[in-house]
Parts: structure tokens; C-alpha cells; sequence
């Protein structure tokens, strides 16, 4: 049996990094919890394979922070810096690790400044560091000039080493085309920006890669769509970035999570692996029936059989039963499980030809990108909850039973995480 440290230390040959500003630790749209979209963000790591997640507008205090790590120890890391002055309410970023793709043991954290600016390192595959760059950059344009000269020289006070990646909130666009309608920002702000990139030697690679495509992540109150959430990465990286994607999150939030993959080319190529059933398909009662008359179909040829022959003969027979339960098992999961993230696949396609069609007015393209992103949004409450209820259905069936599951949920290195654990340590700390 492996130690907590083992399994800390394996490793993928690739990972996949993000970056969401999830304003606040609550939401209306939740249950009323002061950690309420920690749950979805657990879930969204699990579900999308993230291995690093970098958020922003965490508003964290210390007991908030220790209530989170305590109920999601199992599958979660987590490394935060709040705003001094009001922690609970103002900026706040953190790294969260998933334990179950990354290796933990060996993580630091470095503050730039305090609830804004803070540099990860973590051991990656084969022992190799990588450092990470979380930004949330003030909201007032002004600010932003001494806030990217700060982070220039605290970076190099620190000696870090070369960044890897700078990622988050940058509250500031570079180009007018990731402002719409299209405008340059403040120059000052721009120049000062710049100036840090070239000291830790990022590059906005989307960017460059895609340079007259639009992508927006967030819709201001005054009707205006900007790019604000961007991943920077070292030029050493480019040929290893693959899977840029922007989108919305099923964790509630007014901004967009932006996602890449590093995967080097120099490591072995790592196929998709042998398909097996979905486990939300095994008690299908319709699937089952088909299942039943399958078999006795080919009881009855087994049965009915002739002279044993190269192309008929059992062994052949039930091949071709086990080829139908395939395919039966495929098209019971595209009709009941794959209907909303198809849904959600080619919603989210029209929205991006919404945003880059040149034909359409910029009040026509913010109208439409309106309904799409409420009809994803919809989607996405709608799979979290189903997603939830089969948490709640399997906890009340094995909760109690001697189990792999009971082991998994009850072991003295993880604490509880089924759904009603989850609801009596929100409702002690209301208490």
C-alpha cells in the first residue's frame, strides 16, 4: 500500500493549468455558506482534470481557509494570501492544487503583495520546478503603473529563478482588440505591464498565436466586453502549450476561467486509454432489458448451432454479444449522460462565432453573447446538481455500508467528503 507521500509524487507527463477570478467565497445561487463555491470548485477540478488553479477574489480569512482545507483534504492543496486590511471582503488570490494530478509535497509560496501578487513553485514531473505568477491587479487604472513596478521589484528581490507562467485578473488589456467596443487602456499602465514582462520574459502566446481572433472573458455593467483574464507564458513553453480554452465556469462568477495544457513533445505520447462503462449507466433499467435480450439471443444461437464452422461457432457468438453490448452501452450514454456537455459544447462554439463575426453590430454581438452565456450558465447549474444529487443517492446507499467507498470516506488521512459530511461542517461553523 502506498504512503501519503508516494502518492503525492506521482506525477503526469502533462498538466493542466487555469485561472478564474471567482468573485467572493459565496453565492446566492448556492446554499447559504460562507465557503458555498469551494464545493463546486472541488467538483470542477475533479470533473475538467485541473492540476493548478490559479483564483482570484478569494476573500479568505484564516478560519474560512482552515474550514475549506479541512473538508476537501483529500483531493485539494490550497495556498492563499487575503488583503490585510479586510480580508473577508477586498481581493484575496490562492493556488489550488489537485493532489490527485500534482505532486504537493514539495510546494512554496512567495508574496509579492499581500492579496494581489504571489509566486508558486512546485516540483512537476521528473522533479522539474515550476514556478507560477497569480495576479489580481487593482481595479483603479491609476494604480496600476506602481503596482506592476512593485511586483518588478519584489520579483527581483526574491531570486526566484526564471517564471514560468504569469496568469489571473490583469483588470488591463494591451491591444484594442480585446476590448470591445475596440479602445487602448491607460498607457502608463500598458508601458509598466510590458516592462514587467520583459524582466520575467512572458509572453501572451494565445495572443500571438491568434492575432486577430477575439476573446472575450468579462462583461462590464457598462455593457463593454474585455479579455482581462489571460494566461502569460516563458517563450520556452510555446511548443508545449496545447488545449487553449476560455469559458464559462460552473463555478458562479461574472468572469470567464482560462485554460492551457503543458505538455512537453519530448515526453512518450499518452493515449486516451481503454474505454470502460460509465458507472451512471449500470443501473439503466432500459439498458438492462436490452442487455437481458441480447443474451438470450445469443443463448439461443450457442444453442440452435450447427456444425462448428470458422465464422460461426461460440466463440465467435459471443464476441459479436459482447460487440452489441458496446455499442448498446455507448448510445445509452450519449442519450442520457452526454445531452447537456454536448449541449454546452456547441452553445459555447456559437459563442465564440457570435464574438468574432465581423458583421454583427457591437450591440448585436453583446445581446447574443447575453442569451448564449445564460442558456450555459443554466447548463452548467443543471449538471452540478445532477452531479450533486448522485453524490447525495450514493452516500445515503454505501454511507453506512462496509465498503470500498466506506474505507475511502472514513479513512483517518481524509475526512468525510460525502454530501451530508459536507453540510454538518458548514452548518458547525454557522454555529
Amino acid at each position: 500500500m502506498q504512503s501519503d507521500t508516494e502518492k503525492e509524487k506521482k506525477t503526469r507527463a502533462n498538466i493542466k493549468l487555469a485561472t478564474l477570478n471567482m468573485k467572493g467565497r459565496t453565492s446566492s445561487n448556492l446554499e447559504q455558506s460562507q465557503i458555498s463555491k469551494w464545493t463546486v470548485v472541488n467538483q470542477t477540478m475533479r470533473d475538467q482534470k485541473i492540476g493548478i488553479l490559479c483564483l482570484q477574489e478569494t476573500h479568505l480569512t484564516t478560519d474560512h481557509l482552515n474550514q475549506v482545507e479541512n473538508i476537501f483534504l483529500r483531493r485539494l492543496k490550497i495556498l492563499s494570501t487575503s488583503d490585510p486590511m479586510r480580508p473577508g471582503s477586498s481581493a484575496g488570490i490562492a493556488f489550488v492544487l489537485n493532489k490527485e494530478i500534482t505532486n504537493t509535497a514539495d510546494t512554496l509560496i512567495k508574496i509579492l503583495i499581500p492579496g494581489r501578487a504571489a509566486v508558486l513553485s512546485t516540483k512537476w514531473h521528473n522533479n522539474e520546478t515550476i514556478n507560477i505568477l497569480n495576479i489580481y491587479a487593482p481595479n483603479n487604472a491609476n494604480e496600476h503603473h506602481d503596482f506592476w513596478k512593485k511586483i518588478e521589484t519584489e520579483w527581483l528581490g526574491a531570486n526566484l529563478g526564471p517564471l514560468d507562467f504569469m496568469m489571473g485578473d490583469f483588470n488591463l488589456t494591451e491591444n484594442p482588440i480585446d476590448r470591445a467596443p475596440a479602445q487602448l487602456d491607460n498607457e502608463n499602465a500598458i508601458s509598466a505591464l510590458r516592462d514587467l514582462r520583459s524582466t520575467l520574459r512572458v509572453q501572451d502566446t494565445w495572443r500571438d498565436e491568434h492575432p486577430h481572433q477575439r476573446m472575450f472573458t468579462f462583461s462590464s455593467n457598462h455593457h463593454t466586453l474585455s479579455r482581462i483574464d489571460r494566461i502569460y507564458a516563458s517563450e520556452r513553453h510555446t511548443e508545449s502549450l496545447v488545449e487553449w480554452n476560455s469559458g464559462i465556469s460552473q463555478i458562479p462568477t461574472d468572469h470567464h476561467m482560462v485554460s492551457v495544457r503543458l505538455a512537453p513533445p519530448n515526453l512518450p505520447h499518452i493515449g486516451k486509454g481503454r474505454w470502460s462503462w460509465p458507472v451512471g449507466i449500470i443501473s439503466d433499467i432500459d439498458l438492462n432489458k436490452k442487455i437481458i435480450e441480447s443474451d438470450i439471443e445469443a443463448q439461443r444461437r450457442i444453442e440452435e448451432m450447427g456444425p462448428r464452422t470458422e465464422t460461426t461457432n461460440p466463440q465467435t457468438i459471443w464476441k459479436t454479444f459482447k460487440d452489441n453490448l458496446t455499442i448498446l452501452a455507448k448510445d445509452t450514454t450519449k442519450t442520457h449522460l452526454a445531452k447537456i456537455n454536448q449541449r454546452i459544447k456547441t452553445l459555447t462554439k456559437d459563442l465564440r462565432k457570435i464574438t468574432n463575426c465581423k458583421e454583427n453590430t457591437l450591440e448585436d454581438t453583446r445581446m447574443n453573447r447575453i442569451i448564449l452565456e445564460k442558456e450555459i450558465e443554466h447548463l452548467h447549474k443543471k449538471r452540478y446538481k445532477e452531479s450533486h444529487l448522485r453524490a447525495q443517492v450514493k452516500w445515503a446507499t454505501h454511507g453506512e455500508t462496509i465498503s470500498k467507498y466506506w474505507s475511502k470516506i472514513n479513512s483517518q488521512k481524509a475526512p468525510r467528503d460525502g454530501p451530508n459530511d459536507t453540510r454538518q461542517s458548514q452548518k458547525k461553523w454557522q454555529r
